[in-house]
């Protein structure tokens, strides 16, 4: 757990002072002792914590220190780590597709594609990336039954992923048909493959494990098609997946 808890951005004695907190409340001393912390080292240590909100302490004598809330606190580090992992991970994508692009190369980390033969191979990554779990919103454009070439092979691809193990929770509209492929596997797979129905114009996209995305701009005529985008951003993907979220709850669940 101290490795831990060093990975979550805490010292080697803050990490050993918590740590032993997490089972007990303790006074300075008897936290000194069992983290092996110096004496004095363990009021400074102490403090961090305090100031951080990650401790509480008691001002009778003598002090006690102690965890009010363990879910509570390390939910907060948490948090607070994948806030700092995300900035990171923002700057090194950006350096990346800069750097990328001034080699005129296409970026893992945003692909842009205007022809059909890039949104049948772009469409591909959100199916053939996804680890646990796709997020997906047709909407009241969505046409089932053109392009069936391209769209069988999608098709094809989710299948094989629900039988990997990702969950795929997809919004269509009210009086779309299923494709027989999907229909099967929502019938055969119905944890794996879910469906709920929804009359929405909110643009057509993949939200993939919760850090990819993919955008299509479609149109209620199936000539004009606008692109597709696929983008990796943590944030990008949070703000679209509380948007299918909200979608979804409103969704009437497939019979």
């Amino acid at each position: 757990m101290i490795k831990e808890l060093q990975q979550m951005g805490l010292s080697l004695y803050e990490s050993r002072a918590l740590a032993a907190l997490l089972r007990d409340a303790l006074t300075v001393k008897e936290l000194s002792r069992r983290a092996h912390i110096p004496p004095g080292k363990v009021y400074s240590v102490v403090k961090g914590l305090q100031r951080n909100g990650v401790v509480e302490v008691s001002v009778d004598r003598p002090v006690v220190v102690k965890v009010q809330n363990v879910s509570v606190v390390l939910g907060k580090l948490l948090a607070e780590k994948q806030r700092a992992d995300e900035e990171v991970f923002a700057v090194i994508r950006e350096h990346a597709v800069q750097a990328d692009a001034a080699r005129s190369a296409s970026s893992h980390f945003f692909e842009l594609g205007s022809t059909s033969d890039d949104n049948k191979a772009i469409q591909l990554r959100s199916f053939v990336e996804a680890q646990k779990e796709v997020c997906q919103i047709l909407n009241i454009h969505h046409k089932p039954h053109s392009n069936r070439g391209s769209k069988t092979v999608w098709e094809k691809e989710i299948v094989r992923a629900v039988s990997r193990g990702v969950v795929f929770r997809c919004i269509y509209p009210v009086n779309c048909t299923l494709p027989p492929i999907l229909a099967e596997l929502c019938s055969q797979s119905p944890d794996g493959f879910q469906v709920r129905r929804l009359d929405t114009d909110f643009v057509r996209c993949d939200i993939v494990d919760g850090k990819k995305v993919l955008v299509k701009l479609v149109h209620q005529d199936a000539t004009q098609y606008g692109g597709v985008i696929f983008v990796e951003n943590e944030r990008f993907a949070a703000n679209l997946r509380q948007v299918f979220q909200n979608l979804w709850d409103a969704g009437v669940v497939e019979p």
